[in-house]
């Protein structure tokens, strides 16, 4: 009788097998030592590997260590419980090529019921995932670009149009009233008009830069920069904005900082950040420009002693599909735009760009770039 058993149990796992080798997936029986008992055609094919190669040997002898002890033997100690197991894998396969795999493992029961091992079939989807992949970047920037569109005519039809309306308003009372309005009216103007022309070139400047980002035409030219005087620069383009509200411009960088960056870029994004801290600083504040050096990176910090950002808007602040134009301190109008073109110049320039802050305390935009190349 148990001659006859043993016949019985053989030839059913023959049948087995048969089945196995008529599917176009790889499939494999391994026993509760994972060991490989029986592989089909299909797993010889795609993985390599002839039949004897693989039979007898345990997975951990094919397949990347790691991988099994974290990502397939729990798998596969779950089926041995009694459960079908699905397994998305992606790592290095048996033949040392990096795969996604659609791997399922099936509890396999002895004539008695006992389960015995686990029959494991695998597709391999790397392409299939790689293009779904690519159609979700594909989207993903279709959406970023649609978001650039709109954020653009909202400039353009908006944004812009408000400070050349004050210009041409301005000018048009002064030219119309100038033999009746006095001394102080007329430097109040003037006053304004300068505000409004501040206002429309540095949004022309951003919006020419953002453009040529955005067409992939910025031909980023990286060398070594001294940035304290990058800061420096910078400053004295901004000084005037400043004296208006009393704040004091402090450039603590040591002049030995030295950064490989494109120097016209860095110089962008720095006059953007001071220039935005400049308009939410309370009159009599300070701005100051920080760093530390690693042989890694160099770290920038502009921080100032305004009125902060809420929680809730920092995390939005780089996004062209968000728009949160907020006032200054004494109502100076900003459009968002100077952020978003400061995240594309810094990972541009193989650096990263995030915001602290504290409401009413002060903020702190900091900068990371690659540090001096040595030649």
């Amino acid at each position: 009788m148990k001659q006859i058993n043993k016949k019985g149990k053989n030839r059913y796992f023959h049948y087995q097998k048969e089945i196995l080798n008529t599917i176009s997936e790889t499939a494999s029986f391994i026993d509760k030592n994972y060991r490989y008992v029986f592989v089909n055609t299909a797993f010889n094919k795609f993985f390599r590997k002839e039949t004897e190669e693989v039979v007898g040997k345990k997975i951990n002898e094919l397949w990347n260590s790691d991988d099994f002890e974290h990502k397939i033997r729990p798998a596969m100690e779950k089926c041995m419980r009694g459960k079908p197991v699905f397994l998305l894998f992606e790592g290095l396969i048996p033949t040392g090529e990096n795969k996604i795999l659609e791997w399922n493992f099936y509890p396999h029961r002895n004539s008695n019921g006992r389960i015995d091992g686990l029959i494991s079939t695998a597709k391999d989807v790397t392409e299939h995932k790689k293009s779904e992949q690519a159609l979700l970047e594909s989207e993903a920037r279709f959406k970023e670009l649609n978001a650039t569109k709109d954020k653009l005519f909202s400039i353009i039809g908006h944004d812009l149009k408000g400070p050349l309306n004050n210009i041409l308003g301005f000018s048009e009372l002064i030219d119309q009233n100038f033999d009746t309005f006095s001394e102080k009216e007329k430097k109040q103007y003037v006053k304004l008009i300068y505000k409004s022309s501040v206002t429309v070139t540095e949004l022309l400047e951003n919006l020419l830069t953002w453009s040529r980002a955005q067409r992939n035409i910025l031909t980023v030219s990286p060398h070594n920069i001294a940035v304290y005087f990058t800061i420096e620069k910078c400053f004295g383009q901004l000084i005037q904005n400043a004296l208006q509200k009393e704040i004091r411009l402090k450039n603590n960088i040591q002049p030995e900082t030295v950064v490989y960056a494109d120097e016209e870029m860095i110089t962008t994004v720095i006059r953007n950040l001071v220039s935005n801290a400049i308009k939410f600083t309370h009159r009599g504040g300070t701005i100051s420009v920080i760093s530390q050096s690693s042989p890694e990176q160099v770290l920038l910090g502009i921080k100032d002693t305004g009125i902060g950002i809420a929680p809730e808007i920092m995390s939005q602040l780089f996004k062209p599909n968000e728009n949160h134009t907020s006032l200054g301190t004494e109502g100076e109008k900003g459009t968002g735009l100077g952020l978003i073109i400061c995240k594309d110049l810094v990972e541009k320039n193989n650096g990263k760009i995030w915001v602290e802050s504290t409401l009413e305390q002060g903020t702190t935009f900091w900068l990371t770039f690659p540090p001096q190349k040595l030649e």
